[in-house]
């Protein structure tokens, strides 16, 4: 057996219409990263209704691929500890299904990574990223999010919520993230920034979605987020990590 030493992780839910697509750009990056190892990708069916795993299976020819299913809906928090914990690779990217975070652009996660850093994450807002056609309003929510983590963590960054990042696994076993939905994202982030592993930020292109609906309620997501930052402000005041 090949090692592997990239995963890519993809969580997934209710995404049947755009696992096609999603398959077809997978088959374009695959060959470019096995270029220095064996890759897997490691589909985490987050209890999906409509079909999603079985037209992983159906698409997925020509990857090395694995598909592991929860039995209901848990979120994309728990989605990503289970792929965390079943992923393989030394490297960690994690891809969202939707492709709004083209998966080509994973060559750019995986080259920062390998120039010495644990965690490096994708960011649309960053000065030479791209936002296309991206709802104004949660545009807005997120943008206005990741200006206050700006604001009361170490690390300036200019984008907290993406999920579009590659780790080191031997990182992703010390870092925090409880929360079983969205904000679960963003607290591996700033557990990595908190405990001083190397972060480092990438400029990338985010869309609109062209297939399938979202599944983020913003409202809910955004209050997690502004009661966790109050959580981290009081980390950050009795210096717990």
């Amino acid at each position: 057996m090949t090692p592997v030493h990239t995963t890519l992780l993809i969580p997934c839910y209710n995404e049947v219409d755009g696992i096609p697509h999603l398959c077809a750009r997978l088959r374009e990056v695959v060959p470019q990263i096995s270029s220095n190892g064996g890759v897997e990708v490691l589909f985490v069916d987050d209890g999906s209704t409509d079909g999603t795993a079985e037209a992983i299976r159906n698409e997925a020819n020509g990857l090395s691929f694995r598909v592991i299913a929860h039995r209901s809906n848990r979120g994309l928090g728990a989605a990503l500890r289970t792929g965390f914990g079943e992923s393989q690779g030394s490297e960690v990217v994690t891809l969202d299904s939707d492709c709004t975070y083209d998966p080509l652009q994973a060559l750019n996660l995986l080259t920062a990574l390998r120039q010495g850093n644990d965690v490096v994450t994708g960011s649309p807002y960053h000065p030479r990223g791209e936002v296309i056609d991206v709802v104004p309003w949660r545009l807005f929510v997120s943008k206005t999010l990741s200006y206050i983590y700006w604001a009361v963590l170490p690390v300036r960054l200019f984008t907290y919520t993406s999920c579009f990042r590659a780790y080191r696994r031997d990182v992703l076993a010390h870092l925090d993230a409880g929360d079983d939905g969205f904000l679960g994202v963003t607290q591996l982030l700033v557990s990595a920034i908190l405990r001083g592993y190397r972060v480092a930020e990438i400029p990338s292109k985010l869309t609109s979605r062209r297939f399938g609906r979202s599944k983020i309620r913003t409202f809910q997501v955004a209050l997690s987020h502004l009661k966790y930052i109050g959580t981290v402000v009081g980390m950050r005041l009795t210096g717990k990590r």
